[in-house]
């Protein structure tokens, strides 16, 4: 049974529980590997073990034990994104590496063909998989996948994490001249099945990099299967075992001139799932659409085709795309000796040419998608086209912003609209306001009155020092003269510029905008996190954190609670790897305090917390800041009793990793570290 202490914890009690951190178990380095392949059916086709003296002894050596390779781990700020295209954070050295390539290695065993995957596999039971091209036709910016067993001057025996995955990228991309297999270049050079996102959200190349390698695995693959694309506003690739699948749920049978049955799925089904968002159902079809009438035309694999009108096919069965005659599977041939299968246009209503074979794709004349907007919240709800914005008044200056890891940006020409005119044609700007800014992909942050008219921290733009002058805060259509592309934060974005060129700190620069919402006042506070390491997230950084990892629960009075998980927060502090929660501490089980403003505690463990996203740091109630009565954080969730969803928190606090130096007494002592503004202690009442 997990145990859960809830508590008013005394400083003394803090200390006394311990300073001592957990240490980590690892596996041991290996220094021999299984190479086998597997065929269709399971079967071991072909196996065999070397060392890595045998390799060294018996295959081609690469690196030269002088070149560094790096990988990069999950991007959390904003900018440079999750992607972080430039390749300027979070490094993760992998050392001047020796080893055997993975493609050497695969040919011991009879090697892969074109369709085969590889799982390289650890002692530890983790494991990645890879695809034929990544492994035999690697991109110069991916490089070859080695497995590495010599490392700065010594080999596996001498040093951990060995033996290793570690990609020989190239060094062309990188402005440093880096050897950097970058989160982009994974983007790029992996199919999005192969990557390695942390918490299933951000890209790490690193989390490529397997460690302990014990076992090369090829999966021969099955016969191909066919494919039927459907494009229209939305676009779908149907497998064949989905499309049997559709057939065993929606079938229909034809039974033509010569007594042949045909079975398949009625036109209109398939229409259904690609004319607008909705594509499940009966209703999928969209009947307004259809009867105002588009094209639908049918393509064959050798390029023939033939188009009807959706008036025409609209819930009419007689049109039929068949995958069985007589039972069984189509054809590859017809009786004239050409191609039929894997999909035949038939039915009552189908005669002649209009019978096509051998379907690969069917086209709907939709348009693919809508035009962007961006929507502004207040008083009234209002929603702007481009061209509508485009034609409000706007103003030209210029700015930049100064990454996380100290780089700066531009600065550079925006021409865009003044974010106070946008807030008035829905509201208006006063002190006791302030704007949530949205992107198309769900990524938000909320901009005080201050901020909003301008009150950062402004840098030098040569040397980075912190400078002065007016900012003013405007959502940019253009920079530099040109509209503003996708990958540069397009079609608008927000930045921070003025007559002296002002340099502002770049997670303010929320990019793709597409939703601007007036709420009430946001004051200032910051959380603080202390374990093995400290970290101190101000309100701009958290909500950050739920633009990109933020989970909702909405509770029985049908209150919707958004944050972060709170195991995500512990990662930040359980080990020196910022942001990389660690199992194997956590299994061994250690406390995790939650304290508010006024002392108030809730003591919980590692054990109940890993990796549960039902247990919630929440900043918002609603899609709106939290009340005083919660503020600035309320622990909240389905796996939580309603005592012990604490209010107020303003630290998260694991007591047994705190050093002898860095007791943490001053943590409880100093409670002004959270910027309460007005709130009174009387407020401060508990968790409820």
């Amino acid at each position: 049974m997990r145990k859960r202490f809830l508590a008013s914890i005394s400083i003394v009690a803090i200390v006394c529980m311990g300073a001592l951190a957990f240490p980590v178990n690892t596996a041991e380095p290996t220094i021999s590997v299984r190479i086998v392949k597997y065929g269709p059916d399971g079967t071991v086709l072909d196996e065999t073990h070397v060392t890595y003296l045998w390799m060294e002894g018996n295959l081609p050596v690469y690196g030269d034990g002088i070149t560094h390779y790096y990988h990069q781990g999950p991007v959390f700020e904003w900018p440079p994104g999750p992607w972080d295209e430039g390749e300027t954070a979070n490094y993760k050295l992998k050392g001047a590496v020796k080893g055997t390539n993975i493609k050497d290695l695969c040919e011991l065993v009879g090697g892969m063909s074109p369709c085969d995957e590889v799982k390289v596999a650890s002692s530890d039971g983790f494991s990645q998989w890879f695809d034929y091209s990544n492994i035999y036709e690697p991109e110069a910016q991916q490089g070859p996948v080695v497995m590495g067993w010599y490392r700065d001057g010594s080999y596996v025996t001498d040093y951990d994490d060995g033996m290793q995955l570690v990609f020989f990228a190239d060094n062309s991309t990188n402005p440093h001249g880096y050897h950097i297999f970058g989160n982009q270049d994974m983007r790029e050079c992996f199919a999005p099945k192969y990557w390695h996102n942390f918490s299933a959200v951000y890209p790490s190349s690193n989390g490529l990099s397997v460690k302990y390698c014990d076992e090369v695995a090829i999966y021969c693959a099955p016969p191909v299967d066919w494919t039927l694309e459907l494009a229209g506003a939305l676009t779908r690739s149907i497998n064949k075992k989905t499309f049997e699948d559709g057939v065993a749920c929606h079938g229909v049978s034809y039974t033509d001139q010569k007594n042949r049955t045909w079975e398949g799925i009625p036109l209109w089904y398939l229409l259904g799932w690609v004319d607008d968002a909705n594509a499940h159902g009966h209703d999928a079809f969209n009947d307004a659409i259809g009867d105002i009438g588009y094209g639908v035309t049918i393509i064959s694999g050798d390029g023939y085709q033939r188009t009807f009108s959706s008036k025409l096919l609209a819930r009419n069965d007689d049109y039929i795309v068949a995958c069985y005659l007589n039972g069984t599977e189509l054809p590859e041939l017809d009786d004239k000796g050409k191609p039929l299968a894997p999909l035949k246009l038939v039915g009552e209503e189908v005669s002649g040419g209009n019978r096509v074979s051998n379907i690969a794709r069917i086209v709907l004349d939709i348009a693919p998608a809508q035009e962007e907007k961006l929507t502004l919240i207040g008083d009234e709800t209002r929603s702007f086209t481009m061209d509508e914005v485009w034609m409000m008044p706007s103003c030209t200056a210029d700015g930049g912003y100064k990454k996380s890891t100290g780089t700066i940006v531009g600065p550079h020409t925006y021409t865009g609209i003044d974010i106070a005119y946008l807030a008035n044609l829905v509201g208006r700007i006063a002190p006791s306001i302030s704007i949530k800014v949205t992107a198309s992909d769900g990524y938000s942050m909320t901009y005080s009155y201050d901020q909003i008219m301008g009150d950062l921290t402004t840098y030098n733009g040569a040397m980075g020092e912190e400078a002065g002058g007016p900012v003013t805060m405007i959502l940019a259509y253009e920079e530099n003269g040109k509209s503003i592309p996708y990958d540069r934060g397009g079609p608008l974005r927000i930045a921070f510029v003025g007559p002296e060129s002002p340099i502002t700190d770049g997670h303010f620069w929320i990019k793709q905008v597409n939703k601007i919402e007036i709420l009430g006042s946001a004051k200032e506070w910051d959380l603080t996190l202390r374990g093995a390491i400290t970290e101190v997230m101000d309100r701009s950084t958290f909500e950050s954190g739920v633009g990109c990892h933020g989970v909702s629960w909405t509770d029985d009075k049908g209150r919707t609670w958004r944050g972060i998980p709170l195991w995500m927060l512990v990662g930040c502090i359980d080990d020196d790897e910022e942001h990389d929660f660690s199992d194997a501490v956590a299994d061994k089980g250690y406390n995790i305090a939650l304290i508010a403003g006024d002392g108030y505690s809730l003591t919980l463990e590692s054990t109940f917390i890993k990796r549960n996203a039902d247990i919630i740091v929440a900043n918002e109630l609603n899609g709106k800041i939290l009340s005083d009565k919660y503020w600035p954080l309320r622990l909240v969730g389905p796996a939580l009793a309603r005592n012990e969803m604490i209010a107020n928190i303003c630290e998260i606090v694991i007591p047994d990793f705190l050093t002898t130096a860095d007791d943490g007494t001053h943590l409880f002592q100093n409670l002004n570290m959270c910027r309460f503004g007005t709130i009174s202690s009387s407020t401060l009442v508990g968790p409820l």
